[in-house]
């Protein structure tokens, strides 16, 4: 490898960052340097490491733009180490002779149980905005990051006390082998001045919840543009998500959102008297859809199968197989199933929130789904107006599921606030 003299300017913090850690967490407010440090780290080990490979995920990642592969294109540039390194498409390679390093751009919701496997090799996964992070990310990531001195990394501004990112990293924080950084902008010496006076401006203008969520990476009390947040967190203190058992006896609804690029989503509910309990959750973009026909087999689910409008296209077919979902599902041994009409988003949305305000939730099978549910929002774009953003497929799901519980024919679903009445919302313990 030919000599360069890398000579990299960082912040105090992070001169921690080290390769005996297995674990390093770090989050924290906006402008606190948290991915521009990371960059620095790996451009340097990379250099310094032969063979040395090193993948960049995130949960979400609609297109090579929004990867962190410009940032670290930019930190090579920034030492002039341009010359060993060659940046094409979704990666950048090493161009030493017998040097197979690599930076990899990979998005979780594009991986499948097959390729899966292609990150194995990896000595270190940085993984961004781990806010985004699903418990099933988690299950699968951690296993696969497995070479022998390899290195998982999260950064992420805090969103909820419950995601699984922060969960995680609170349960394992005082192993020896994790290191939990928590940075500002104060902790940023790089701040620049244009910098400083947005943290101003927001400081004056902002409540002192939304600037110690946005600046000082404080948990969201604001739940500005979410759609669902606020209903769980009601629904959490009224002590509705909670451990809820299957009810013996009653019929099982299974709802699905169907997936091939993005994940395939599963809700499975009961309704016991006029009360909806829902007491399981699936979703998954590395299977095939034979895997979800026996995940509801095995778990004695399979009683009616609730399908989207779009049950009759031919994708997500398992390799070899053809016909619509429905049928598909039927071979598979699936045969009770109903094709649900298209509804609009605003009206079944509106249906989910109602839903939220009146089901009871079993909080360790259906977190991944409650997790999904809380992030929804929508965004304000340049204009200041509120705008859609992606719709998770287990949001997409639950919608479906607050469709079917209305249309049903004893509906359990009131289209009018329940808390405008004195609507029933007793404890379920004695159904």
């Amino acid at each position: 490898m030919p000599a360069i003299d890398i000579s990299i300017d960082s912040a105090e913090w992070a001169l921690e960052l080290d390769p005996k850690y297995r674990y390093i967490f770090i989050r924290g407010g906006r402008s606190g340097g948290k991915s521009h440090e990371v960059a620095n780290y790996l451009v340097e080990r990379s250099i310094s490491e032969i063979d040395l490979k090193i993948v960049c995920l995130r949960e979400f990642q609609s297109s090579i733009d929004k990867s962190s592969k410009s940032l670290i294109d930019n930190k090579i540039d920034l030492i002039n180490a341009g010359s060993l390194f060659r940046s094409i498409k979704n990666e950048i390679r090493k161009t030493v002779e017998g040097d197979k390093g690599h930076f990899y751009f990979q998005g979780m919701n594009d991986l499948t149980k097959d390729n899966i496997k292609s990150l194995e090799d990896y000595k270190i996964a940085w993984f961004e905005e781990a806010q985004n992070c699903s418990y099933e990310t988690l299950k699968t990531l951690r296993p696969t990051i497995r070479a022998a001195g390899s290195q998982i990394i999260f950064t992420w501004n805090p969103k909820f006390p419950d995601d699984a990112i922060d969960e995680f990293c609170n349960q394992i924080m005082n192993e020896e082998d994790v290191l939990v950084i928590t940075i500002n902008y104060e902790d940023n010496p790089f701040l620049t001045k244009e910098m400083k006076r947005e943290v101003e401006l927001d400081k004056k203008n902002l409540s002192d919840d939304d600037f110690n969520h946005i600046w000082r990476g404080y948990y969201d009390k604001s739940f500005h543009g979410h759609y669902y947040a606020k209903l769980l967190d009601d629904a959490k203190e009224a002590g509705r998500i909670t451990i809820v058992p299957r009810k013996a006896g009653v019929d099982i609804v299974t709802v699905w959102d169907l997936g091939r690029a993005d994940a395939t989503a599963i809700w499975v509910c009961q309704v016991v008297g006029l009360q909806v309990r829902v007491i399981d959750h699936i979703a998954d973009n590395f299977q095939h859809l034979d895997f979800f026909a026996d995940w509801v087999k095995e778990n004695d689910y399979n009683g009616l199968h609730v399908l989207p409008h779009d049950a009759a296209h031919e994708r997500l077919a398992k390799e070899g197989s053809a016909g619509s979902i429905e049928a598909q599902l039927k071979t598979l041994g699936l045969t009770n199933t109903l094709v649900q009409k298209a509804g609009t988003l605003d009206a079944t949305r509106k249906l989910a929130k109602n839903l939220i305000r009146e089901a009871w939730f079993d909080e360790m099978k259906c977190r991944d789904g409650l997790q999904s549910l809380r992030h929804e929002k929508s965004e304000k774009d340049r204009k200041g107006k509120w705008k859609e953003t992606h719709e998770d497929d287990s949001a997409a799901a639950f919608r479906y599921m607050a469709m079917y519980l209305y249309d049903r024919p004893t509906p359990v679903l009131r289209r009018e606030d329940p808390y405008s009445s004195n609507g029933n919302t007793s404890g379920w313990m004695g159904s």
